[in-house]
């Protein structure tokens, strides 16, 4: 069971959309077109969670995202003070409606919590302003049904955000055994592993021939991204910290992270939080290409498909056409498990540009199962063949 659906009214640069998820999603499009506000607007329910779990309030700022105040949040030209978030699967939905008049706070109250059962037929509405009602992980205790299903799946939501650390010293050591996560910034994956490294990794994630235990299986996909390449994590000596450091050759020294570039480090945070996930859990990455070579760009494409197919829903913010062309190597791949049914594609437009020319905001392809796009429109990862007719003397 995945998410389908998330729904957005009057967030940020949307007035109402409703974006259909699949198994593996892709967010393509310029910069400034919505992208990042699908996988912000899940990662403010996550956030709110764990920041409270008896909050009544959206929480604008905190571990994983800092979005600023509600006026940063709320779409300025048409949503006024109000907004909502909604997701839904097959059977249920749930829709967070929330309101503020000060437009300078960080934080938004809830107005309403709806809650549907899709086949039932059966709907419930609270709300959230009701001095008799409590709130805990978003759902009123008065719902009773349905909320473990959502709820519970967002509770988990793991985020990676663009903004990854860089290369460094130490790396911070969790003080809470019961963390999951390895940061939006990717910040605890180290210590994840120095932690849960014993963990057994998924069946259907496994690299055969290697341990199945979390640390060794990601270093021997961080081999396959950088051949050769190996890591070490230890606890530093009276401080609450863990030291990583990289191997470039399987006959070579380990070095600090700062001597070996950007691409390891940066990939670690991905490959560690998808081999930790269980059937279910849903990974929100931006950039995933971000420092990585062409080749091993694609093969990023590959691995998420291969995590998808093993029942983990991944949604990724991409600017890589070698990422777009992994994927739809492994939907053309016989002997990957991930179909096209299991793949969605979106491509996002400026609200103003798309209303200008009449198309639509967010333009959803459709892929088939040789990997072929039903469509490629304007700006859809074209700039190899503009430039290409440009020193063809074809373009003006």
């Amino acid at each position: 069971m995945i998410l389908n659906t998330v729904i957005m009214e009057y967030f940020k640069c949307f007035e109402k959309l409703r974006l259909p998820l699949k198994n593996l999603t892709l967010l393509s499009g310029i910069n400034a077109s919505g992208k990042s506000s699908i996988l912000q607007a899940l990662t403010l329910l996550n956030q709110t969670m764990l920041h409270n779990e008896w909050s009544q309030s959206i929480i604008l700022n905190g571990d994983s995202l800092s979005l600023g105040t509600v006026v940063d949040v709320i779409d300025k030209s048409r949503g006024r003070h109000r907004v909502t978030i909604g997701v839904e699967t097959d059977r249920h939905r749930y829709l967070w409606k929330a309101v503020s008049d000060d437009r300078l706070a960080y934080f938004i109250p809830f107005e309403e919590i709806q809650f549907s059962d899709l086949r039932l037929n059966v709907e419930k509405k609270c709300a959230a302003t009701s001095h008799n009602e409590i709130i805990h992980r978003l759902v009123p205790e008065s719902f009773e049904i349905g909320s473990s299903e959502i709820t519970d799946k967002i509770y988990r939501l793991t985020y990676i955000s663009s903004d990854r650390l860089p290369p460094q010293e130490t790396y911070k050591a969790h003080t809470s055994d019961r963390y999951r996560t390895v940061g939006s910034k990717g910040e605890y994956a180290p210590w994840f592993l120095l932690k849960h490294g014993s963990r057994e990794v998924n069946e259907k994630l496994r690299i055969p021939g290697e341990s199945f235990k979390l640390q060794r299986q990601t270093e021997a996909y961080l081999n396959r991204f950088f051949p050769g390449s190996g890591f070490k994590i230890e606890q530093a000596a009276s401080a609450n910290q863990v030291i990583l450091s990289f191997r470039t050759t399987e006959s070579g020294e380990y070095h600090r992270p700062q001597n070996v570039g950007y691409g390891l480090t940066h990939v670690m945070p991905i490959i560690t939080a998808c081999l930790n996930a269980d059937r279910g859990d849903i990974i929100l990455i931006e950039n995933p290409e971000s420092n990585l070579h062409p080749a091993a760009q694609s093969n990023m494409g590959l691995f998420l498909s291969r995590v998808a197919s093993a029942g983990i829903q991944i949604i990724a913010e991409t600017h890589s056409d070698h990422i777009l062309n992994g994927v739809r190597r492994a939907v053309r791949d016989k002997s990957s498990e991930l179909t096209k049914e299991q793949v969605a594609i979106h491509f996002f437009r400026q609200r103003e540009k798309a209303e200008a020319e009449n198309l639509a905001q967010v333009q959803t392809l459709l892929i088939d199962s040789e990997g072929n796009l039903d469509d490629w429109p304007k700006d859809f990862f074209d700039q190899f063949d503009k430039d290409s007719e440009y020193f063809a003397g074809w373009a003006l």
